[in-house]
């Protein structure tokens, strides 16, 4: 009986070629799957919400404080990670963050963009208001966010602006701005700031372009 011929054994060099596209396209398609690297895993996880995966969210936090720990600190002598780097990173971005006048554009970094367009991915996180992508404050891990803020006042406040339907990061701007030392303080607070004044506005900006 004639044996069957193998066309890969006949053709090694064409073998060879075909895994390696085959290779390439599988770890082509896994690193579009996997997303943006972590970059700030080895950080203190500060924020207690697990509604939300919590490496994401986490890299999300750091990645917005390093961004704004760069851009106003260019021209101080504050050392890279120090208190004093971010109390000044904070102190200049909460008001502007908030009421959506902050150079957003020059602060955020390709990593936080990419981030970004990982958090839009989740639709349930926003809702569309007055023709733009705003957070969606009934979604579960922000309602989280907002009960566990360490502040009774605060706390109070925002809930009650949350349950009227009328909490906007623009309303509040200068309420951050004279608390802004409980803002640093509170992991809750600064990754609220970091979601509603620095992900959101930088969405709406980029849909205007």
């Amino acid at each position: 009986m004639k044996k069957k011929r193998n066309i890969f054994n006949d053709y090694p060099s064409m073998n060879k070629a075909f895994f390696g596209v085959l290779l390439s396209l599988i770890l082509s398609l896994n690193a579009c799957q996997q997303g943006p690297e972590y970059r700030f895993q080895d950080e203190p996880k500060v924020v207690a919400c697990s509604e939300m995966p919590e490496d994401f969210m986490h890299e999300l936090l750091y990645s917005f404080r390093e961004d704004i720990g760069a851009f106003y600190n260019q021209y101080t002598d504050y050392i890279k990670g120090s208190r004093s780097y971010y109390f000044e990173a904070y102190g200049q971005y909460v008001y502007f963050g908030f009421s959506g006048t902050a150079r957003f554009d020059d602060i955020a970094s390709d990593h936080s963009r990419a981030l970004l367009q990982e958090l839009r991915k989740e639709k349930d996180f926003w809702i569309i208001k007055d023709k733009q992508e705003r957070l969606n404050y009934n979604h579960p891990y922000l309602r989280c966010l907002l009960d566990g803020i360490a502040d009774d006042d605060l706390r109070i406040s925002l809930q009650n602006l949350r349950q009227a339907k009328s909490l906007t990061p623009e309303l509040i701007a200068e309420t951050m701005r004279i608390n802004v030392q409980k803002v640093i303080s509170d992991p809750n607070l600064s990754m609220y700031l970091a979601l509603d004044g620095f992900y959101q506005p930088l969405i709406n900006r980029s849909a205007k372009k």
